[in-house]
């Protein structure tokens, strides 16, 4: 957990917290005597995390008061950082906060460890939300124009505001996934992600976002998102063996969803060099394809085109309610068929893309629209003899029992008489007899 909060901060803390105090106050403090400043160089000097930390309990009973009270705060919540004591780290933030409101630094690790300590509770989320908020407000006016130090360069001023940004709306867009607020979360990871183009955690988390809306226009976005996390390999991204991870699963996806790999590597060069997707960025999904050759289908492919218009159907805006209207317990395509243009369909026809388990199996994986895209599943009430292997062509009807539609996929009840293109069961070889002994 605090390894993550140290990767999360690494090149930051430095200007943005450090810069911070250096860059001036209203009012300079003083120290309340001699043994005060004594024991901060005590402090200052120690190595050892939990002397240092006694230290600093020390400072706090005999000072309570102390003009340093903000700095104390920074050097324990560092300290008990050293010492992995997240909590500890967070509740001394609270305080922070709750003495001086107007801390960013304060707010700036609440808002750290709120997602690195990966509490989802109700009351978490508040607290994340109360800080990523309370950081941008602080924000507006700690780091506006106007209070530009002069030893801070025009680009430093703007990089610390940046960072101090990019961290609330990260902190922001989490809470927002954690409460199934799928497009606000979308919204806010890329305010995050245009200040830290880097964070490849944020990219793999826009596009768990975007895919949970379940809305069609949304899931070529989920796909750039995921290509990002995928190819970027500097700072802030993924190691290697997670990135390989990912880009398997983001091959598979984009198969699933386009169809093919037809544009699947200028997705790449695109997430390689790009953070966020550009406006009006669409990946076409296979069903919008198949849309549009829809009527061209009807005539040279009318069983695909069947297909076709029943997933339409069952990823529309309606599709739980079409499923129970006409597809539940309904024998597709039925003993009569069903019309497509001229053409009457008796059976649907699919490629094998798995089966389960592998030696005889009751469950068998088919692609319709593409050989590659696990669309349906035929489910036999007894284990077939012999498993058909992936690429096989099967034609079926049977009786639809259920459909998802996250992976989108359909259930058909059939028996083997209602399949054609199943192996057939191995003969066995001939029992061979024995010579009968000649009669004396």
């Amino acid at each position: 957990m605090l390894k993550t909060i140290k990767k999360t901060i690494a090149g930051i803390t430095v200007f943005c917290l450090g810069g911070i105090i250096l860059f001036g106050q209203a009012k300079q403090p003083q120290w309340k005597d001699r043994a005060e400043f004594d024991l901060f160089e005590l402090i200052r000097k120690e190595q050892n995390p939990q002397a240092k930390l006694q230290l600093l309990q020390q400072w706090e009973q005999k000072y309570p008061g102390t003009d340093f009270k903000d700095g104390r705060f920074e050097l324990t919540v560092q300290t008990y950082q050293q010492l992995g004591k997240a909590k500890e780290m967070l509740d001394t933030a609270k305080a922070w906060v709750a003495f001086n409101p107007k801390s960013l630094s304060g707010w700036y690790w609440i808002n750290l460890l709120t997602v690195s300590m990966n509490d989802t509770s109700p009351a978490a989320l508040d607290q994340g939300e109360k800080a990523a908020k309370a950081l941008l407000e602080q924000i507006e006016d700690a780091l506006s124009p106007a209070k530009k130090p002069a030893q801070a360069t025009e680009d430093q001023w703007k990089q610390q505001r940046s960072t101090m940004e990019y961290v609330a709306y990260r902190t922001l867009g989490w809470v927002a996934l954690e409460r199934q607020q799928y497009v606000e979360a979308d919204k806010y990871f890329i305010d995050a992600l245009k200040r830290n183009p880097n964070d490849s955690q944020v990219s793999a988390w826009a596009g768990r976002a975007n895919v949970r809306t379940k809305q069609l226009e949304r899931q070529g976005i989920a796909l750039f998102h995921f290509a990002r996390a995928a190819v970027y390999s500097g700072p802030g991204g993924f190691p290697e063996q997670a990135r390989q991870q990912l880009m398997s699963s983001f091959e598979k996806n984009y198969i699933n969803f386009h169809g093919s790999k037809e544009g699947m590597e200028e997705v790449l060069k695109l997430a390689q060099t790009s953070a966020v997707p550009p406006e009006g960025f669409k990946i076409e999904s296979q069903d919008e394809i198949m849309v549009k050759q829809e009527e061209e289908l009807k005539k040279t492919n009318p069983v695909l085109a069947l297909w076709v218009g029943i997933k339409r159907e069952l990823t529309g805006a309606d599709g739980a309610a079409y499923f129970e209207n006409s597809l539940k317990n309904a024998h597709i395509p039925g003993p009569d068929g069903i019309m497509v243009g001229e053409t009457t369909i008796k059976r649907l026809k699919g490629t094998v893309v798995s089966v389960d388990p592998p030696k005889r199996p009751k469950k068998v994986v088919l692609g319709l629209s593409s050989p590659n895209m696990s669309e349906v599943t035929l489910v036999f009430e007894n284990p077939l003899p012999v498993a058909p292997e992936p690429g096989t062509v099967l034609e079926f009807g049977g009786v639809v029992t259920e459909y998802s539609l996250e992976p989108f996929n359909v259930t058909f009840e059939v028996s083997p008489a209602e399949v054609s293109g199943l192996p057939a069961p191995k003969k066995a070889a001939p029992r061979k007899r024995a010579p009968r002994a000649k009669k004396k």
